[in-house]
């Protein structure tokens, strides 16, 4: 199931979700959000330093993604811990992902504001309602991750 994830996340046009955080009083913000990914499927996305969701992450690193937008293709839920990138080796390889893949972004390349947010899976679902009946899967991962 995990190869399937990530082809099918990897050929998503465009490469859209909705990015799920919350503040430490629970007040709940979620935006759709640009993001590329890795193999082992850690998804990476950018957003400006001064943002709401970036501010949520300074404090509560959990967050949740969805992606697919309609009945007749995949649909994943993904949880996962946050790590928040703003410099050093880590940002230049962040940058050099996200931008490859989001070219019309090329913009906020260089811009002292623009920041990533790197998300390592804890759970993820994967959900077909093309078929009958619908196909529902599961991914666990180790939620000791680091943030």
């Amino acid at each position: 199931m995990k190869e399937e994830v990530f082809k099918f996340l990897s050929s998503k046009t465009p490469k859209l979700c909705v990015l799920a955080t919350a503040s430490n009083e629970a007040k709940p913000q979620c935006a759709v959000m640009g993001y590329t990914l890795t193999p082992n499927l850690e998804v990476i996305l950018s957003t400006d330093s001064t943002s709401r969701k970036w501010n949520n992450l300074q404090q509560n690193h959990v967050v949740a993604l969805t992606f697919g937008w309609s009945f007749e293709e995949f649909n994943i839920q993904y949880e996962g811990v946050a790590q928040l990138v703003k410099s050093g080796d880590e940002y230049k390889k962040c940058e050099e992902t996200y931008f490859t893949s989001h070219p019309e972004s090329e913009e906020f390349k260089g811009i002292p504001e623009t920041v990533f947010i790197k998300v390592k899976p804890t759970w993820i679902r994967l959900s077909d309602y093309s078929t009958t009946p619908p196909r529902i899967e599961e991914l666990f991962f180790n939620s000791h991750h680091s943030a």
